[in-house]
Formats: C-alpha cells, sequence, structure tokens
C-alpha cells in the first residue's frame, strides 16, 4: 500500500506527498514497495514529491534514495512511541 495526496490550492498543486507506505511482513524483500513507489512516480503530474520517514528504518531511506529521493532536512524526536522519541528525515523528489 501507498499513500498518495496531491498539494490543494494554487500554492501547493505543484506537489503531492506520500504517506503509509507499507507492505504486509510476509511479502517484504520482495521490491513490491519499489514497484508501488515507481508507479507513483510514473503516474506523478506533480512537479515535487515529499515524504518522511523515521530514520531508524535504514530500508525504507535506502530504497528512497536509489528511487532519487533526497534528503532536506531531519527533525529531531518528531515521533514518540511507549516513551521512545524518534527522529525524521524529510525527503522530496523533484520530476525530471
Amino acid at each position: 500500500m501507498v499513500g498518495f495526496k496531491r498539494g490543494q490550492g494554487m500554492k501547493f498543486k505543484h506537489k503531492g506527498m506520500i504517506w503509509g507506505v507499507y507492505v504486509v511482513p510476509d511479502y517484504r524483500g520482495r521490491g513490491i514497495a519499489k514497484e508501488l513507489l515507481q508507479e507513483v512516480l510514473r503516474r506523478g503530474k506533480d512537479k515535487q514529491i515529499n515524504l518522511s520517514v523515521v530514520t531508524a528504518n535504514k530500508v525504507a531511506v535506502g530504497l528512497y534514495k536509489i528511487l532519487g529521493f533526497e534528503r532536506y532536512g531531519t527533525e529531531k524526536n518528531a515521533l514518540e512511541y511507549i516513551g521512545r522519541g524518534y527522529d525524521e528525515e524529510y525527503m522530496t523528489y523533484y520530476l525530471r
């Protein structure tokens, strides 16, 4: 599953946002997430696509970099779960 939302309004319609990339554990490691993301990028009419990813998720960060996403910032302690903080990396993809 990959969630995608296009920007709304005159000043934001040039970009979109990817959220909620998920593959059921039994099917991970088969390239499914990569194929789903490539399809979003293929269909994209947006000039820019943004996403955020927990920095501890090295596999996802690596996949996004392979696909051409570039890091533009990090938010320290962006998420907190059961008393533990997690940093998020913000990434963007510019359609060529």
